[in-house]
């Protein structure tokens, strides 16, 4: 009997010993695929929650009460303006109405050349202009306005301290949120509402847009929209910023088509790259890598997660206005009015 046990140990001992012997020949564990290299940092969400993002089909749609160009249309078309250009001209060629192109870009007033903006098509209208990619890293005007744009993905711990801080001032800006963001905190993106800060659309699930699939594509874009405004019944558009940073022209035409203006930044805080900044770090760079003449129409880039931003918004916006720049939304910035 001790003899057979033995046997059966060595048996055992010896198979293991060629089994790890073949393994490693094949190659040895397997290796991963290496990450997209990237320029932003995101909180990877468990799989139970990625899940739970991909079925979104008993999401109510609250439309608001305002509606307006939150309307169906026959579609969107991207254009730059070119000089001369006036909204009538836009409106002829785009098939669209110039209260419509006015009301859906927040104009207030000529077109600036060089604008980007969306084209409401409306439906069985004759439309003659294609899109055509662009993306916004600065606006042109004769106001010393500042766009401070904060995107939410991560964590709203420190969300609390920076709508205090706003609100404080009354100061109203734009945040760019992932659906992720709102389906988890309902209660703080209604606060975001009720403040009177707007948002942009930046993805369900903050992934590299260049390397999905169309229909993934479109459902990063549409599942955020529709997510919002079942949450608080406002609009991501006509705002999106691409997660990291990061497009190509094949992205930035479907967000177009899809009525949104693609938006990047004039300057990075930072708060998001590498080892976490504090207060001190986030004040400097956002108050004194630009002049305050730099800073006129600049489009400045900070997120929700960072303590550090937390921290350092009061002294940023006071510093402003200091500066004589007035701190505002991204629709204001870029109507030179």
């Amino acid at each position: 009997m001790i003899y057979q046990r033995k046997y059966r140990i060595a048996c055992l001992w010896l198979g293991g010993l060629f089994l790890a012997l073949g393994f490693f020949a094949w190659g040895g564990l397997p290796r991963s695929t290496p990450e997209i290299e990237i320029r932003r940092a995101i909180m990877v969400e468990p799989a139970e929650k990625r899940r739970a993002l991909e079925d979104l089909s008993d999401v109510p749609v609250a439309r608001p009460a305002t509606g307006g160009w939150l309307q169906s249309f026959g579609g969107y078309t991207g254009h730059i303006v070119r000089k001369g250009e006036t909204i009538r001209d836009l409106a002829s060629a785009g098939g669209s109405t110039e209260s419509l192109i006015a009301s859906y870009n927040a104009i207030r007033g000529p077109l600036a050349a060089g604008r980007c903006v969306i084209i409401p098509n409306l439906q069985n209208a004759i439309n003659t202009l294609k899109s055509e990619p662009f993306i916004v890293e600065h606006a042109t005007t004769r106001h010393a306005r500042v766009a401070l744009t904060l995107d939410a993905g991560s964590t709203a711990e420190p969300l609390p301290r920076i709508l205090n801080a706003l609100s404080k001032r009354h100061i109203k800006i734009t945040f760019f949120v992932t659906g992720y963001f709102v389906r988890e905190n309902p209660d703080l993106v209604r606060q975001i509402a009720a403040d009177g800060h707007e948002f942009g659309n930046h993805s369900l699930s903050h992934p590299d847009l260049r390397h999905v699939d169309d229909k993934r594509l479109l459902r990063e874009l549409m599942e955020t929209e529709r997510l919002l405004l079942a949450t608080a019944g406002a609009s991501t558009r006509p705002f999106f910023r691409p997660p990291y940073g990061e497009y190509d022209n094949h992205v930035l035409l479907t967000a177009e088509n899809l009525g949104f203006i693609p938006i990047y930044w004039t300057l990075d805080s930072l708060d998001s790259v590498g080892a976490k900044k504090n207060g001190d770090f986030l004040y400097n760079r956002v108050t004194g890598k630009l002049s305050a003449e730099q800073l006129r129409g600049a489009i400045i880039l900070m997120h929700v997660d960072s303590m550090g931003t937390a921290d350092a918004l009061p002294r940023i916006l006071d510093r402003y206005a200091e500066m004589g720049l007035e701190v505002c939304k991204l629709s204001r910035v870029l109507n030179d009015t």
